[in-house]
């Protein structure tokens, strides 16, 4: 938790955030977008840096979901509604957050030097994931093959389990003088 002067103000800032939003009904995505939560006398703001928009709730979560459901409705409205990329570029590139970015690099280096910045946080999770995904794929793949195995040793027996073994008689012989 820290104070941070933006635009003027002392801001409590007491996270940040990274969104992701996939656009399926366009042939272009919007890169990730980045948030800070702060804290105010009696509830909690989550900015988006990239729009300006802003949602307040009474915990630090409530505030950054009510600003994911902001700006997925944004990003529909300007789908349907606006000139969609070039609106969404023109917004972010006009330079009304610089102050909040310089916090929010300021915090997210702040985090890199004990190792708990989000973009490595993230990267270790996906690798993460991706290390389970190939570690069950590849005990798919052995189960596969022992099944494959199994069923060939299954076979072989029932072949071989067609003749039927009714008696064995063993005699020793003297050597013959």
């Amino acid at each position: 938790m820290a104070f941070y002067d933006v635009d003027g103000k002392k801001r409590n800032i007491v996270g940040i955030g990274r969104m992701m939003i996939d656009t399926k009904s366009v042939s272009w995505n919007i890169p990730h977008l980045h948030f800070l939560v702060s804290r105010n006398s009696d509830h909690f703001e989550a900015i988006c840096l990239e729009f300006g928009l802003v949602s307040v709730g009474n915990t630090q979560e409530e505030s950054a979901e009510r600003l994911i459901e902001h700006t997925i409705y944004h990003i529909g409205a300007v789908i349907n509604n606006g000139n969609g990329f070039e609106e969404f570029k023109e917004i972010a590139l006009n330079g009304f957050m610089n102050n909040y970015w310089g916090a929010y690099r300021h915090i997210e280096f702040c985090l890199a030097e004990t190792k708990q910045d989000l973009s490595h946080e993230i990267e270790n999770r996906i690798t993460k994931a991706l290390q389970e995904l190939f570690d069950r794929k590849v005990k798919d793949l052995i189960a596969s093959i022992a099944q494959i195995a199994a069923e060939e040793v299954i076979k072989e027996y029932e072949k071989m389990s067609a003749f039927q073994i009714n008696s064995v008689r063993y005699a020793q012989l003297e050597s013959v003088a």
